[in-house]
């Protein structure tokens, strides 16, 4: 099995949630043409010794960062995941400001290959903060260098049900793209 290629980034803002129970979003956005997003977890490592071995340990997941790439950010993108002031409707202006970027579930599609039949794996994380890497402009070359938007994630896990475990993130398999694209509409509730 290989991993070949990622589809569709999507985001919904956090309308509503109470510890307990299922988090409400709002209508989502394709954040733009996926490009990559790299994820790392931060997993505890913290055995407990007895008689000279390992007895037990704690490995959960405290929470996720990393970044994503698109090719492009949509419009809208950039108020509804980092929270920057935007005023005009024909002439848009963005003021960035030192407001906290809102909570947002954000997700994905990844392509898969194992002995040449493609599939899909749909990525939905419950709730995240996005902010902007960096700023970076160069001259055209000879060559082009393709720069490409870059957001920092971070992601925490939200208590969505009665279980008393915090959740971070679903993912589900899929035999086509458009299952798996129905799926994960459906929870950035984009129609």
């Amino acid at each position: 099995m290989a991993y070949i290629g990622m589809r569709k980034p999507v985001a919904a803002p956090i309308t509503a949630h109470t510890d307990g129970s299922a988090i409400t979003y709002g209508t989502g956005l394709v954040i733009g043409p996926a490009v990559a997003a790299n994820l790392t977890f931060d997993v505890n490592d913290n055995p407990d010794y007895g008689d000279d071995i390992v007895i037990d340990n704690d490995n959960g997941v405290n929470g996720y960062s990393g970044t994503l790439e698109t090719n492009d950010l949509a419009e809208g993108a950039l108020d509804a995941l980092l929270g920057w002031d935007k005023t005009g409707t024909t002439a848009v202006t963005y003021t960035v400001t030192d407001d906290n970027a809102p909570y947002v579930g954000f997700g994905f599609i990844r392509v898969k290959l194992f002995h040449g039949v493609r599939s899909y794996e749909g990525y939905w994380f419950h709730k995240a903060q996005f902010s902007l890497a960096s700023l970076n402009a160069s001259t055209k070359q000879r060559q082009i260098d393709w720069n490409h938007p870059q957001l920092n994630v971070t992601g925490m896990g939200a208590y969505i049900d009665n279980t008393g475990k915090a959740k971070y993130f679903d993912f589900q398999a899929f035999e086509t793209e458009a299952a798996a694209t129905t799926w994960l509409n459906s929870h950035a509730n984009i129609s």
